[in-house]
């Protein structure tokens, strides 16, 4: 019986990591915003001038550590009366990370509460709508 290769040399294992493009901070910005705009449509859109839409910054202390507290990006309303109402808060990181990553954590959670908002809704059953006709060259023409 022959062996069967193993263990199989490390050169020509792939690696799993996917190389996802970076994001510039003003990119991640729009498309918070743009999540934003889907998860609170009755409210004015966070990509108009004036929005009382903001993306702030806060950190927090670790429990049972002194240095390195966790910090976070959080989304925000401006009221009428001048205060702010928090509405999504992102994902901690320790403060040893640069800020795009908090801004991607940020995006990382408005996506997934759009994920669970949308994908929880139900379907609407077959033949409860009306079908629509189906693209035709000919059709356009008249």
């Amino acid at each position: 019986m022959q062996s069967g290769g193993w263990p199989v040399p490390r050169s020509t294992i792939k690696s799993k990591k996917h190389i996802v493009a970076q994001l510039s901070d003003d990119e991640l910005r729009k498309r918070i915003f743009a999540n934003t705009a889907v998860l609170f449509p009755s409210l004015p859109s966070p990509l108009v001038e004036g929005s009382p839409y903001e993306i702030v910054y806060a950190s927090k202390a670790r429990e049972g550590e002194d240095g390195n507290p966790w910090q976070y990006a959080m989304i925000v309303r401006r009221n009428p009366s001048g205060g702010y109402t928090p509405l999504i808060k992102g994902q901690s990181w320790a403060t040893s990370q640069p800020w795009s990553m908090v801004l991607q954590g940020l995006l990382d959670t408005t996506a997934t509460l759009i994920h669970k908002t949308i994908g929880q809704a139900t379907m609407p059953q077959l033949g409860l709508y009306e079908e629509l006709p189906r693209y035709s060259p000919q059709a356009q023409r008249t």
